[in-house]
């Protein structure tokens, strides 16, 4: 009979586990998709999808020339692209989305509970680390958001890394091969970081090993070397599905071509996010501010730890050597990242002092490797795991503050609880009105760009001023509060209390913010990110782009404006090259650099002149004249532009003016409020 009713109790709580295991991973997705729901297709699904739509159906815009470029991310295409047989366009980005939200929600879970075995943590961590991750990153790095190849990476990524930290090595070569299979950057800086973490590891000394301490180390480098063969070597294998694509890009290119190629894509194209030196200089404070919130929160826990004066962590417990490893992976990620630094900014160095003849050629060939895109994530993924240590580590603290002072003078639990809400609404108060004051700046400064009630999204000067704020307070409560410690002062408790909802606000309330800011957004008018950076013309655009679908051949080729991204997806139709479009091949991209120039560049600016990009596509056309776009068009291939409506300034320029008027009596086929579709014969 006992037997019996322990096996019902064993269901009743596997059945238990199992629900709010299933819950947590729907909560988790439902915050991925208020961050990543944006409307079809976000900034980069037309590139991937495009790609991966063209994989298995060469007729679906056949005749595009970045579709038929090389292909670098093989095994996404190869994979997701099988869904393009079954899915329209549409739904087959919100059925990858899905799969992917869902694939991520899932590893995140379990790389949560690899540090907090408790219920419901994981969702908090997903909330946190989706806002520190989207408002404070350096270089652009993303993860929750649309589908490409990097968002089937990183379930495996986060799979492999739980296990790394719990000192599964094998299992983690093996997840982290597939990950760089599916993006071989993603996976490939995870796997270098982690194989220098697990050397550092090895390296210790056993514990129980009587010999010499350098032999011992040694043996126990060597022991672990031979145990993690096995999966280096399977996982390894894996990788080479997205390794030799990659290297296989630059064959057949000569070392020139190379060069140029390097060259155009950091510092012409992807500057955004390889060159530290070009980003805007709230970036870079906005990251240092999360660097030096990454720290406080680690000598917060170690601190703590040490006065709890915990058994476990004394002894070297698995939670303890958990963490270890976390600190360590984000230290070698910054490390990384400092090599970036130090390529960039010496580079500026040399040249000036005459040691370099051209830095972009020098550094470029080590700068394409993107070695800020693993801190990016790493370092707000150590700071929400790290600030929620520390609030265990708190309560623990006062757990014991409060017991030992009940000895001498009992506390009744509402004055426990007074205090615990007094602290919050302090916490509360502070929060809430730093986020009213800056999201009240960035509104003003931003109302001029916004349209129909559009919500502007917080900008980086806000990220700054609100993480500095706290940072600011953060530091002023741990000084205090050590202080009174140390004291033994009445107002410890106060203060550690005080400390505790700090840390909150840090790693629980913050997200809030940026969920809160989406909400608002949601409920006005929303554009896809990959539509004209002015949200006032998206309409015009996307009805100029159905009218080229529905009224022009299908296997005609178009000129668009620069920054307008979505025209392969609305009209259907392929283009003679986009700037969002660059292709991963050095022969590609030098081609593609020249069509850059002779469609967009402002004629007679120089290379790295700030006015070089800034005209429209209808200036450039003005300022070139009718005769020269036509034989450009004959020589490039396409048959129809769509040009942005001239400005009103043109009236009061009679050669602009009459330019445009050729434009206008000779090829105008199709024109609405802000745009004009034309037709070359």
């Amino acid at each position: 009979m006992s037997e019996s009713v322990e096996k019902t109790s064993s269901q009743r709580v596997a059945l238990c586990n199992l629900t709010t295991a299933l819950l947590e991973v729907v909560l988790i997705f439902g915050v991925f998709a208020a961050y990543g729901a944006w409307p079809v297709p976000d900034v980069n699904e037309q590139y991937y999808v495009g790609k991966a739509i063209h994989f298995w159906n060469h007729d679906w815009l056949g005749h595009d020339p970045f579709l038929n470029t090389p292909d670098s991310h093989w095994l996404f295409y190869a994979v997701f692209g099988l869904l393009s047989l079954v899915f329209k366009q549409n739904a087959l980005v919100w059925v990858g989305r899905s799969v992917v939200w869902l694939a991520t929600a899932i590893a995140w879970r379990r790389l949560s509970r690899a540090l907090f075995p408790k219920p419901w943590v994981s969702v908090l961590t997903a909330a946190a680390f989706a806002f520190y991750l989207e408002s404070f990153h350096l270089a652009g790095e993303w993860i929750i958001g649309g589908v490409e190849g990097k968002g089937l990476a990183f379930p495996f990524v986060f799979w492999g890394l739980a296990c790394f930290l719990e000192g599964k090595y094998n299992r983690a070569w093996i997840l982290y091969g597939i990950g760089s299979a599916f993006h071989v950057l993603v996976g490939g800086w995870v796997v270098l970081a982690s194989l220098a973490v697990w050397a550092l590891d090895s390296l210790r000394k056993p514990k129980n090993d009587a010999g010499d301490e350098k032999v011992s180390r040694f043996k126990s480098f060597w022991r672990n070397i031979s145990k993690s063969l096995p999966g280096l070597f399977v996982g390894g294998a894996i990788s080479l599905l997205g390794l030799i694509p990659a290297l296989r890009l630059d064959m057949g290119a000569t070392h020139a071509e190379i060069a140029k190629a390097h060259q155009i894509y950091v510092f012409e194209r992807l500057s955004h996010h390889l060159v530290a030196s070009s980003l805007p200089w709230t970036f870079l404070t906005r990251f240092a501010a999360l660097v030096l919130a990454f720290v406080a929160a680690w000598l917060i826990a170690d601190l703590l730890a040490r006065k709890n004066r915990r058994a476990d962590v004394a002894s070297g417990s698995v939670d303890a050597a958990r963490f270890s490893r976390l600190k360590a992976f984000v230290v070698v990620s910054l490390l990384i990242a400092c090599v970036g630094f130090a390529a960039d900014w010496g580079s500026i160095y040399l040249e000036k002092a005459g040691k370099l003849a051209n830095r972009q050629i020098a550094a470029a060939g080590i700068l394409r490797y993107y070695w800020y895109r693993l801190s990016d994530w790493t370092v707000p993924f150590g700071l929400v795991f790290l600030a929620g240590r520390s609030i265990f580590e708190l309560t623990e603290s006062l757990r014991a503050s409060w017991n030992s002072r009940q000895n001498a003078a009992p506390k009744s639990a509402s004055a426990i609880v007074g205090l615990v809400f007094f602290w919050l609404a302090v916490g509360l108060v502070l929060y809430w009105g730093l986020r009213t004051y800056y999201c009240g700046v960035a509104r003003s400064v931003a109302a001029s760009s916004a349209v129909d009630g559009l919500a502007p999204l917080p900008k980086p000067t806000e990220a700054v001023s609100f993480m500095t704020s706290l940072v600011a307070l953060g530091f002023a409560l741990v000084a205090l509060t050590f202080g009174a410690c140390r004291k033994k002062t009445r107002v410890s408790a106060w203060l550690a209390t005080g400390l505790a909802v700090w840390l909150a606000v840090l790693a629980i309330f913050a997200p809030t913010w940026r969920l809160a800011t989406f909400v608002d957004l949601r409920g006005t008018k929303v554009i896809p990110r990959s539509a004209p950076p002015k949200e006032s013309i998206a309409d015009g655009w996307i009805d100029a782009c159905r009218w080229c679908r529905d009224n022009t051949p299908e296997k005609a080729i178009f000129l668009v404006p620069r920054g307008c991204d979505s025209f392969k997806w609305e009209a259907q139709r392929a283009e003679a090259g986009s700037w969002k479009e660059i292709p991963q091949d050095a022969k590609s991209i030098t081609l593609w650099y020249k069509k850059m120039e002779r469609f967009y560049a402002n004629p007679g600016t120089e290379p790295g002149s700030p006015t070089r990009w800034n005209q429209p596509l209808v200036g450039v056309f003005i300022n070139k004249g009718r005769d020269k776009i036509l034989e450009e068009a004959k020589k490039y291939g396409y048959q129809y532009a769509i040009v942005e409506t001239p400005p009103y300034v043109i009236a009061t320029i009679p050669e602009a003016l009459k330019r445009w008027k050729e434009f206008e009596e000779n090829d105008l086929v199709y024109q609405n409020d802000q745009f004009f579709v034309l037709k070359f014969e």
